[in-house]
Order: C-alpha cells, then structure tokens, then sequence
C-alpha cells in the first residue's frame, strides 16, 4: 500500500477523564522501549471510532562522504493508541511503519517494517507512554519528499500520515561542518546492538522534542566533520539556549579538547528545569583553532510545565509552539472560536481534512487545530510558526480591507491574498462614468509574473475576480469589457 501524498490529519487519541502533563508523556515514553516491548499483554483501553493515529516525528542527517547523506528518521507512536488483542494469555498489539522517498515525483524507497506492544493486563496500558522506532537511508546530495505512515495492524482504519521535504546537503571535504542534532529523551554509552546504537553510544530520540520536570535532562548528539587533522592545535564545543525572542538565556560551560581525528561524535545533556514553558533553541558551534573555522547547528525544543499552564497558553498562539503547548492555548477556546478560525483555512486544508474535522467534537478540533499548522511549519527550526501567523494576519487584514456582505476573506480579493499572499503591486482604479472601479494585483514571483484583475461588477464595493494569468484560475482576455458600468 502506498502513502497517499495528501497529508493526513492527525489526531492524538486519550482515554476519557485523563489528563496527563506532557513531560510526564515523554517520561513515560522514555521507559517505553525498555519495558512496554518486552512486558507481556492486557486487555485494550477504549479506541475512538472515528480517531486517526497521532505520533510523533523528527529526522537528522549524518555526513557518509562528500555526495551521500543518511538521514535518520525517528517515530513515536502513543502506546494507549493501539488496540490490543489477546495472543496466548497476553494482550498484544502490532504496528506498521512506512517510509517511502520520492524524487522529482519518482518513487526511489518504500520501506516497511512492523513493530509491537505485549503487556499482562490493561492497567499497564497507559496514555502516556510511547514507543520508539526509527529508520535509516543513504541518499544522494539532493532534495526529497519523505511520507511517513504508521498503521494500527489490528485496527488498518487507526493510522496516521505525516510528509515532510529533506535536503540531503552536501559535506565537503576540508570544510568544517556539524551533522544534525539529534535530541534525545535518553543516551548513554553502550555497545550492544540496537536500533539506537550509534558509535559507542545508546540514543533513544525524542521526536516530539518536548521536556519537562519529569523529562528534565535534555540529552543530544551531533558529529563533527573536517575537523584539521594531524593537527597539534584544539578545537572548542560551545552551547547555547535561545528563547522564542531570539535572546540567549543560556551559556553553557564551553569545552575546550585536542584534535584526536578528523571526525568526532559530541554528546552531552543538560538541565532545563530552570526553564519555563515555551519554545526554544538549542546551539552547539564549533570553533577550530588551528585552521580558524568554525560550524553551528541549531534545533528547536520545548518546555513544557503544568504550573506555567497559564503562562503556556498565553505563549503558546504566537509562538509556533510545538502539539502540546499551542493545544493548551486551543484548549482554552470555545468551540464556535475553533470552527471560526478552521474556516479561514478553507483555500488550504484538504477535503479529506475538512471532513475529518467537521465529525470531530470540540476536544478532537483543539487537538486537530494543533497538528494543521504544525505540519505546516515550513521552518520547524525556528521557534515561531511563521506560516500560521501570516496567514493569520493575512486573513485579520483581509477582513479589515475587504469585509462588506460578508467577512473579507470570503471575498475573492481575500482568497488571493490568503493563497498568493501579499501582491508586490496594485494599480488601482477608481470609478468615473464610463468605467467602474478595478484593481490589478501584480506578482512578480508566481509562475514567472501573474496579475488578477477585480472589478466592482456590482457597484457595492466588493471587487470581484474576472481575469488571471495565473494557472487554474479564472482567465478571460477581453476582461474589459466588464468595466462598461452600461452591459
């Protein structure tokens, strides 16, 4: 079965009544692989009829040599989402992922493997923990377009769809230059053979990137390329931690060692309990003293804290806050608020995502609303979620601009702007006695230049669209003749 390029929504499934802080989730999760997989069964909690699975996803890139990249792919499924079935005395439950990779829409991998949960009984099926898996490819310097699906074997409906797009990017020889940080919820030193074994050390990612006071050690890994060897000179590690504003809260000890080769592995952890709930960025850059060159890397991560609850939703809408902390802030909205706000994304959810959530109650749409704009996130790395605050401004200055019968972002010259964005020019028109009012919106961007041409047709105020040179829009070349207020 392959994925389906539309992305799905997502919707995190919870049992009725339970509320669990999510830096007790990912406590919990930590402890998933090391005893959910190995204890044996119980009996499944309550699976929601109409839910579609949520789990969390991040992916890192490794240097193999100057043209091939591996990038890793890290999965957490919620453990409670599963159904389990009794198997020979014990309650067990299996799952499929599925990773297919395309390039300039031809299909180059589409990798499969299953993966379960054994418990005795149901009470040691809880909602908050999570099991951990991951995958890895080499590819070649290059862009690609990963899907991602995680299937509930024994309930197929139960899944979930997540699409991203990766740069393989290039690591040249003689340049200094970090791998990806991969954030982790545990690591350690140890040689057995794992999934997670990764030169010497035992990193269990933390997808969902989210910490807390029972989660409070932030532990990562990186590589260190190009490093100038034989060299009688150092190198140093410096770490930082950046609030959503861009302000360094944090210096950590930097550390100063010698060149032992030309490539090393840099792990650590620190404490973040001295950290408030919000979004933030973790930095790590390396200075090489001998041949003067230096490299960062940087991701983004949260806190999240039940006392700072408060402070958490007034954070959380601007600040592109990961699913957790910006379902706070969703939590706290009625539902005629959250329908209001889904409304506007008419010109870019889905049908399939418009369905889903119109069969949603109002906690299934504050969880959904969390998850549409953060896979849209087109800049994860930053702490803020650029993408929904411009279409939400865009949509704000559409009704202020363009509201008249009804809300401005209804109106034609509202759905172009929530679709194109903001024209690089207008030529305005105004209305005389041979010709009505009309504007022309040029973008100089789009499919190499494309104008939209509005008329008053009505002579009420509300600019109708009549002609475009963009493509799948409406075109009509003798548009002029709409301007004669007498036809």
């Amino acid at each position: 079965m392959l994925i389906s390029r539309r992305i799905s929504c997502q919707k995190r499934l919870r049992e009725k009544n339970m509320k669990l802080t999510t830096s007790k989730i990912l406590w919990l999760g930590a402890l998933a692989m090391t005893l959910c997989l190995a204890a044996p069964p119980a009996a499944a909690p309550p699976i929601q009829a109409d839910s579609t699975l949520y789990f969390d996803l991040d992916f890192a890139r490794f240097s193999v040599n100057d043209t091939t990249t591996q990038v890793e792919v890290y999965i957490a499924v919620p453990r409670a989402a599963l159904r389990f079935a009794d198997d020979g005395g014990q309650l067990v439950a299996n799952f499929e992922c599925q990773v297919a990779i395309t390039k300039d829409d031809d299909e180059l991998v589409n990798h499969k493997w299953q993966a379960h949960s054994a418990a005795r009984d149901s009470s040691e099926i809880k909602p908050g923990q999570l099991l951990f898996t991951q995958a890895r490819f080499q590819l070649k310097v290059g862009t690609y377009r990963f899907f991602v699906r995680v299937q509930d074997q024994s309930r197929p409906a139960n899944q979930g769809i997540r699409a991203f797009q990766i740069v393989a990017e290039p690591y040249p020889v003689n340049q200094l230059a970090l791998s990806d940080l991969q954030l982790a919820a545990r690591l350690e030193r140890d040689t057995t053979r794992s999934i997670f074994h990764k030169n010497r050390h035992l990193v269990l990612p933390n997808p969902g990137a989210v910490y807390g006071l029972e989660l409070p050690m932030l532990f990562f890994y990186t590589e260190i390329y190009h490093l100038q060897f034989p060299s009688d000179s150092s190198y140093s590690v410096h770490y930082s931690i950046y609030d959503g504003e861009g302000r360094e809260v944090k210096a950590l000890p930097s550390k100063r060692r010698p060149i032992a080769g030309a490539r090393l592995v840099e792990v650590g952890g620190f404490n973040i309990v001295s950290l408030k709930s919000g979004s933030y960025l973790f930095e790590v850059r390396v200075l090489d003293h001998g041949a003067g060159s230096e490299a960062s890397r940087r991701h983004k991560f949260f806190v999240y804290r039940e006392k700072d609850q408060a402070e958490a939703r007034d954070i959380a809408p601007l600040r592109g806050a990961p699913f957790e902390l910006l379902a706070q802030y969703y939590r706290g909205r009625t539902e005629k608020e959250l329908d209001k706000e889904f409304e506007t994304t008419r010109y870019i959810s889905s049908s399939e995502e418009r369905k889903i959530y119109g069969s949603l109650q109002r906690d299934g749409k504050s969880e959904f609303l969390s998850r549409f704009w953060q896979k849209r996130d087109l800049s994860p790395e930053t702490p803020r979620n650029e993408f929904r605050e411009d279409y939400l401004a865009r949509a704000k200055s559409a009704n202020e601009s363009f509201s008249g019968f009804r809300e401005g972002w209804k109106t034609d010259m509202g759905r172009v702007l929530l679709v194109y964005g903001r024209p690089d020019e207008i030529e305005r028109f105004p209305s005389s006695n041979e010709s009505r009012s009309y504007q022309i919106w040029h973008y100089f961007e789009i499919e190499g230049g494309a104008d939209f041409v509005f008329i008053d047709l009505k002579s009420g105020g509300e600019m109708e669209l009549v002609h475009s040179t963009a493509r799948n829009e409406l075109q009509d070349p003798t548009w002029q003749r709409w301007l004669n207020p007498g036809r």
